[in-house]
């Protein structure tokens, strides 16, 4: 049987017993005090009763609170609820303890008011103490479920707040942590991409820029260079990771030299994908050449004397030189139609390939004006068989390999898929000059094995 019945069940059986004993004890003839006494003192004796009855009841309930507190089961939100309840029990119970009272003692006492020998005004405030308890108790139950759902429904917004605040403290200190573990790497690598474009810059500012022409390299990269020289100091012992960044951001910014020597040189080599396209693709073939193709590389760019050396022995036949006849415009005029003449074109490539080529020509080559225009030509001629041997070193498959890898550069310095490599046609002096400078560059980048391509790829021209 359920302790729901159990309960109230001996609580019956003792009042009957205790009734029976009392009936039994008048029926022998015992005068019992409590029955022998006025009707005044016998009402004070229930109500006696009924307050130590309403005790007892109040002490079960306690203890059954105690019990839950101590139930391994109980969690601490459970726990942390029962703290605002009155008297830790159920809500209402103190409430409807304090009505039942009210009603088990007020209610009798106004029945039996002319028994008990109560006046008017008593009867009138026990009246008034019954109606006031029973009014708020049920007025309270009326609107007791709206006030209660409200007032839950407060409590579950703020725990929800809680828990919200929780969690966006937990995640900003995960953050937090996630930023303190990567600062090291972080700040190690911003501190070798500052050590990279500043060893270019160094070269531009320091060693090359003296000899350029005023105001190609701007002015202010020299307080440029110094801020990440500073940087760099600093970061030796304390590592700033935005003072790092933002050294990196001026010298390879509008400002940096090597962006603005780029943008000098761009009108020399124009092709599709952007202004500055071309001279990233030349910087990187550049430096994926092999020696003797560097060495003409240089030499065509440099616009140094003609070297033998630059050409390996059989490298140039009368076929190839017929060919870029037509690249060289004096040569092409006077020697176009004499192309077919049995060993003119071996006696021309002999006499062009030898260190007094010029005056081999005026004395062997009637037609030129003047010796400065055999001169002309033979430059135009020499540098017509470079561009043929530099065009056989520049293959598709390296072009394609240096362009995909400036794909992770900035638009402008991206270029087309499917251009091919221009060399440098003649300009202002102050593009030949940047293009000087780059050349330069890269020989310095070639000799330190300093890659060119990751540079460019970081620059935000």
């Amino acid at each position: 049987m359920p302790n729901v019945v159990i309960l109230p069940l001996k609580i019956l059986l003792s009042g009957l017993a205790a009734l029976t004993i009392l009936g039994l004890g008048q029926g022998l003839g015992l005068q019992l005090p409590a029955l022998s006494a006025a009707p005044q003192s016998m009402a004070a004796f229930l109500v006696f009763l009924v307050g130590i009855a309403f005790a007892g009841f109040l002490w079960w309930l306690a203890s059954r609170c105690f019990a839950l507190l101590r139930d391994p089961a109980t969690t601490p939100e459970q726990i942390a609820a029962l703290r605002d309840l009155p008297l830790a029990l159920p809500e209402g119970t103190v409430r409807a303890m304090l009505a039942l009272i009210v009603g088990v003692i007020g209610l009798p006492l106004l029945l039996f008011s002319q028994t008990l020998a109560l006046n008017d005004a008593i009867a009138g405030y026990v009246n008034g103490i019954i109606a006031g308890v029973f009014g708020y108790y049920f007025g309270a139950r009326s609107t007791g479920p709206e006030a209660q759902t409200a007032r839950r429904l407060g409590e579950a917004l703020q725990g929800e707040q809680r828990t919200n605040e929780s969690l966006r403290a937990s995640e900003a200190a995960a953050r937090e942590a996630a930023i303190q573990a990567t600062q090291p790497a972080l700040a190690a690598d911003a501190i070798a991409r500052l050590e990279r474009h500043l060893g270019v810059a160094r070269v531009l500012i320091q060693r090359i820029g003296p000899a350029l022409p005023a105001g190609l390299i701007p002015p202010q990269a020299a307080g440029l260079l110094a801020q990440a020289e500073q940087a760099l100091a600093a970061a030796r012992t304390l590592p700033d990771l935005a003072m790092l960044r933002a050294a990196t951001a001026g010298l390879t910014g509008r400002d940096g030299p090597l962006p603005a020597l780029l943008r000098a040189a761009a009108p020399l080599l124009p092709m599709a994908g952007g202004p500055l396209a071309g001279v990233a693709l030349l910087l990187g073939l550049g430096w994926n050449l092999g020696a003797a193709a560097w060495r003409r590389f240089r030499a065509r760019l440099l616009e140094a004397p003609h070297d033998p050396a630059l050409f390996e022995p059989g490298a140039i036949t009368p076929a190839s030189a017929e060919l870029r006849l037509a690249s060289a415009p004096v040569f092409a005029r006077l020697f176009t139609a004499r192309t077919a003449e049995a060993g003119f074109l071996a006696g021309l490539l002999d006499a062009c390939l030898r260190q007094d080529a010029a005056e081999l020509l005026w004395a062997r080559f009637p037609g030129f004006a003047s010796p400065a225009e055999a001169e002309e030509g033979l430059a135009e001629f020499r540098r017509a068989l470079l561009d043929d041997r530099l065009e056989a070193d520049l293959s598709a498959d390296l072009v394609a390999r240096v362009g995909h890898a400036l794909n992770a550069a900035a638009p402008s310095l991206r270029p087309d898929a499917a251009a091919r490599p221009a060399l440098p046609q003649a300009g202002a002096e102050d593009a030949q000059s940047a293009l000087h400078a780059l050349t330069l560059l890269l020989g310095e980048l070639r000799d330190s094995h300093t890659d060119p391509l990751p540079l460019l790829a970081e620059l935000a021209p």
